[in-house]
């Protein structure tokens, strides 16, 4: 299914930026001056908009998958 972007919170576009450069939900929460829940959360919901984890877990960080990536060409 493809968001509606019409219906999209911006914020999470921008969360979903500080998550591509900062590799880390607390790193992100930190430069968007909001808490590391609120910033676990905000990730939730563009997982659930883009119907996509949009990032893996890794040692050092997160991977963003594909579609990430995709998103981040935008």
């Amino acid at each position: 299914m493809k968001p509606d972007l019409r219906t999209l919170d911006l914020n999470l576009l921008k969360t979903l930026d500080a998550l591509l450069d900062e590799r880390s939900v607390t790193r992100a929460a930190a430069r968007l001056s909001l808490t590391q829940p609120a910033v676990s959360g905000m990730l939730t919901r563009l997982r659930d908009n883009f119907d996509d984890p949009l990032f893996i877990r890794a040692p050092h960080g997160m991977v963003p998958t594909l579609r990430a990536q995709q998103l981040a060409r935008r």
